[in-house]
């Protein structure tokens, strides 16, 4: 028996990208590194009018740096497929290790990041965000592939998800 799932047990994994052939295999695009070492006798969860709706995988081939072919049980045609296509892909948070959790952290934090436009104290361009890594006691973000800055909450003057820029107080010698 399935164990009742709230919005609040479930972590973003992938997405699906595309069908793949007739028998219902689809593409889908990595946007966690828990999902490579999910546990598959477990469901993922895919919404369907604001419902997490849980579906077991069948095959799972890595395709690619950050993609895969996946075979869901209940999904054996085209049309089937179709119907999933840009559909996220939720894995219970309490079936993945603790360790599987702060590692995806950063993961998650890096892909939110990455393609930010940072601005200084004045709301001067100084760059892209190209990365962000979790130094033990000094986060940093990386920008344009070249400067790594300190990224303390402290630092943070705004940011804009929607627009993808963010103002930041720059230490003084970095740029």
């Amino acid at each position: 028996m399935l164990r009742k799932v709230t919005d609040k047990d479930l972590l973003p994994v992938a997405q699906v990208v595309k069908s793949y052939d007739t028998k219902g295999e689809v593409l889908i695009r990595l946007t966690s590194s828990v999902f490579e070492d999910y546990n598959f006798k477990e469901p993922v969860y895919l919404f369907f009018d604001g419902l997490p709706v849980p579906f077991f995988v069948v095959s799972y081939k890595e395709k690619g740096s950050s993609g895969a072919l996946v075979k869901f049980e209940t999904v054996n045609d085209l049309s089937h497929a179709t119907e999933i296509i840009k559909k996220q892909i939720f894995v219970d948070k309490n079936s993945v290790e603790p360790e599987q959790l702060e590692q995806d952290d950063d993961s998650a934090m890096a892909a939110f990041l990455i393609g930010f436009e940072l601005l200084n104290e004045n709301g001067e361009s100084v760059g892209s965000i190209t990365d962000y890594y979790n130094y033990p006691g000094n986060p940093c973000i990386e920008i344009n592939s070249d400067v790594l800055v300190p990224f303390n909450e402290d630092l943070i003057l705004g940011v804009d998800a929607k627009n993808k820029v963010m103002q930041m107080t720059i230490p003084n010698g970095l740029l």
